[in-house]
C-alpha cells in the first residue's frame, strides 16, 4: 500500500495572504502584484518540476496567463477577509514514474476544469524523490466572458473535501496500474478500513535531517542541471565582439602584433619608418653647438629650451658680452677647476688675546 495524502486548504485575505505570492511561489516565477504595486519575487526556484494553466471550455484566453488571472482574481474580490482560492495539495506516489507525474496532474486540474474552475497547478521535487506532490489553486467564482462572475458554491463544506480525496485515489491507481506497479492508495482512514493500525503522526520538520538532505542534493545538483563550462562562454574582444575560447590564443596574438607594430605613415613601409627614427636621432646627436649655445642650454630653464629646435639666428654683440660676463662671476661652480691656497700666519697681524699682557 503506497502512501496517500491530500490536503484541501483555502486561500484567504483574512488571514493576511496573497494570492499573488502564493502563485508566484508555487509555479516559481516572478509576479507583479497590481494591487500591492509590488512584486512577488519567487523566480528560479530549482524544485518547480512544471507549472501549467488549465482552464474550461469557452473562458477568455487572457485567463491563461498567470499573472492577469491571479490580478483579476485580486480585483474581483472586495471583502477584506475574501477568499480568493482554493488548494489541492496532494503527494505523488513514489512508486509512480517521474514520466507519470504531469499526466496525473492534467488528470486532476481537467476534473475541476470541466466543473467551471480554473486551475493552476505546480509539481515540485527537491531531485531526490523524496516528497514529490502536486499543488493545485483554484479559482473561487464562475468563468463569465467579461471575467468572473459569483462565487462557485459547491466548493464550499465536507463534500468537496472528500470528493477531492477520492479523486485522487482513482486517478493515482489508475496511473499506477498502468505503469505496471502492484501498490494502491486508499483514501479512506484505518478505522474505516477496519485496520487496527496505528495512523501516522507528522513529525514536522526535523532541522538535521533538512540539511543533510540539503547537503545531498548540493553534490548531485551539477549531475541533475547541466549547465555550459565557464570555460565554453565567449568572452568580448576590445571592440565588445565575443571571442570563443579555442579562438582567444589566436586573437590575443593578433592583438599584441597590433600593439607592436610601427605605424610608417602613408606611402611607406615599416622598415622605412623605422630608418627614418634612426636617422633623426643620429642628425640630434651629431649637431654641432657653438660654446654660447652650449652655456646658454646650461643656464636656460627646461621650458626655454624650445628655441635649439629653430634655426640658429644671428646672435647680438651686446648679449655675447652678458653672457660672457656672467659666465665669468660662475667659476666657482666649476669644482674640476684648482683653487687657490690658503693664506698662511706670516705677515698677518692677529688681535691680542683678552687678559693677555
Amino acid at each position: 500500500m503506497a502512501i496517500y495524502h491530500l490536503h484541501v486548504k483555502n486561500i484567504s485575505r483574512g488571514e493576511g495572504r496573497s494570492i499573488l505570492a502564493a502563485a508566484a511561489y508555487r509555479a516559481g516565477e516572478t509576479l507583479p502584484n497590481e494591487l500591492e504595486e509590488r512584486m512577488s519575487v519567487f523566480g528560479g526556484r530549482r524544485d518547480v518540476v512544471a507549472n501549467e494553466i488549465r482552464v474550461p471550455q469557452g473562458a477568455p484566453s487572457w485567463m491563461a496567463d498567470r499573472a492577469q488571472l491571479w490580478n483579476a482574481v485580486e480585483a474581483a474580490e472586495k471583502r477584506k477577509d475574501a477568499r480568493l482560492a482554493k488548494e489541492l495539495e496532494f503527494s505523488l506516489p513514489r512508486e509512480l514514474p517521474r514520466s507519470a507525474w504531469l499526466g496525473v496532474a492534467h488528470a486532476m486540474a481537467d476534473a475541476y476544469a470541466a466543473k467551471g474552475f480554473i486551475a493552476d497547478l505546480a509539481i515540485h521535487d527537491d531531485g531526490a524523490q523524496h516528497n514529490p506532490h502536486v499543488h493545485l489553486l483554484l479559482t473561487t467564482r464562475v468563468i463569465t466572458v467579461e471575467g468572473f462572475g459569483p462565487k462557485i458554491r459547491s466548493a464550499d463544506g465536507r463534500a468537496f473535501v472528500i470528493e477531492a480525496r477520492s479523486l485522487w485515489a482513482r486517478v493515482a491507481n489508475a496511473a499506477l496500474g498502468k505503469a505496471g506497479i502492484a501498490v494502491a492508495i486508499d483514501e479512506r482512514s484505518y478505522a474505516k478500513r477496519q485496520l487496527e493500525r496505528k495512523p501516522g503522526e507528522h513529525r514536522g520538520p526535523d532541522r538535521e535531517e533538512r540539511q543533510a538532505r540539503r547537503a545531498r542534493l548540493q553534490q548531485r545538483r551539477p549531475q541533475m542541471i547541466p549547465r555550459e563550462p565557464e570555460e565554453d562562454l565567449p568572452v568580448p574582444d576590445p571592440d565588445g565582439n565575443p571571442i570563443h575560447p579555442r579562438e582567444l590564443g589566436e586573437a590575443e596574438s593578433r592583438m599584441l602584433d597590433d600593439m607592436h607594430a610601427v605605424d610608417p605613415g602613408p606611402g611607406g613601409s615599416e622598415t622605412d619608418g623605422i630608418d627614418a627614427a634612426r636617422a633623426a636621432v643620429d642628425r640630434e646627436s651629431a649637431r654641432e653647438m657653438s660654446d654660447d649655445e652650449a652655456a646658454a642650454y646650461r643656464l636656460a630653464p627646461e621650458n626655454l629650451l624650445d628655441w635649439l629646435g629653430s634655426p640658429a639666428s644671428p646672435h647680438d654683440v651686446a648679449d655675447v658680452e652678458v653672457l660672457e660676463r656672467w659666465e665669468n662671476h660662475l667659476d666657482w661652480l666649476d669644482i674640476d677647476r684648482p683653487q687657490p691656497a690658503a693664506p698662511t700666519d706670516e705677515g698677518i697681524s692677529h688681535e691680542p688675546e683678552r687678559g693677555g699682557r
